[in-house]
Order: C-alpha cells, then structure tokens, then sequence
C-alpha cells in the first residue's frame, strides 16, 4: 500500500474506543437530580479530568442542544453532545459516560427517567456519527443497559461497555 493510502485509510479510520474512554471517564452515581444539575455535574468532571479546556463554552453548549431538541432516547438513556463540535477546546476527543440509579427527568419519548447520560466530544463528523449509532445499537439492549446500571464502581462500568462494544455487529464494529 503507498503512503498516501495508508494516510487515508489512517484518516478515515474511527479511533479505538481505548482511545476515547476509560476508567476514568465514569461517574459511577451522579447527585444531581435535574437535566440542568446533570449537565453541570458532568461538565465539572470533565474540565476536572483535563478534558476540556472551556469548561463554560461546554455547558452552555449541551444546555442550548437540551433545549432544542433533547438527546434522551427511550431505554433510559442520552447521548449529550455540542449542536456544534468545537474540536479545538477538547485537547483529546473523548466519550464520557455519567450514571444515575434513580434517574432524571431528561425529556426522553417514552417520558421514563433517564439513567445513563453519554458525552461524546469527537473531532471529526463521521468518527461522531458511528459511534452515535455503536452506542445506540448498544443502548437498545435492555440487558446491556440494565447490566451498566447493576454493575459496581467506574471499572466495572468501563468493561462493561467494552465487552459491549467487541460485540458489536460487522457493520458496526470499528475498521
């Protein structure tokens, strides 16, 4: 394969879910009982972990996208992100899952609380897209769901999700 090739396949490619999360990137329980205290909550724990560099920009950000159109799905879940990616206050692109066993009220179809709130800060549209669906696809499962919500502390939640996401379907596993 010549260089450039190798160069688009390298620039196509989405990253590996080890380089976007990890341990780390877990709240295993949040305090936080609205949509507004969530949002706040996980964007503290990012800016805290060095994740963002503009934590207000950030919070802003996903409060605006919330009341525009809510990221919560049916299943108990919501895939926060910017309405606009703005790669250059994320000093490395990320995924970021919050907890809450009792749930909030995050303005899902189905009107149930919302218990697992996932942040997704990546650079590049498509990388964004394909994850959006991996994690969906995963999400949709009950029992994976009910599965990270069951387990105990940030590790155990982490390999939770990577065992989910090695289980992915051809057409959704990475390439």
């Amino acid at each position: 394969m010549e260089d450039r090739d190798k160069t688009a396949v390298t620039e196509s490619a989405d990253p590996a879910l080890a380089e976007l999360f990890e341990a780390t990137h877990v709240i295993p329980e949040l305090r936080a009982t609205t949509r507004e205290g969530v949002i706040a909550e996980v964007v503290k724990q990012v800016a805290q972990r060095g994740l963002v560099s503009d934590a207000k920009w950030l919070e802003t950000a996903l409060t605006e996208r919330e009341r525009m159109v809510p990221t919560a799905m049916p299943n108990g879940v919501a895939f926060l992100h910017a309405r606009h990616r703005a790669s250059e206050k994320f000093p490395k692109q990320f995924l970021f899952l919050a907890r809450s066993s009792k749930g909030v009220a995050f303005g899902s179809p189905d009107e149930r609380p919302t218990h697992l709130y996932f942040l997704l800060a990546l650079r590049k549209d498509m990388a964004h897209l394909r994850w959006l669906a991996r994690l969906s696809w995963i999400c949709r499962n009950r029992t994976t769901v009910a599965n990270l919500l069951k387990v105990s502390g940030a590790d155990e939640i982490a390999r939770m999700l990577r065992l989910a996401v090695e289980e992915l379907p051809g057409n959704l596993k990475q390439r």
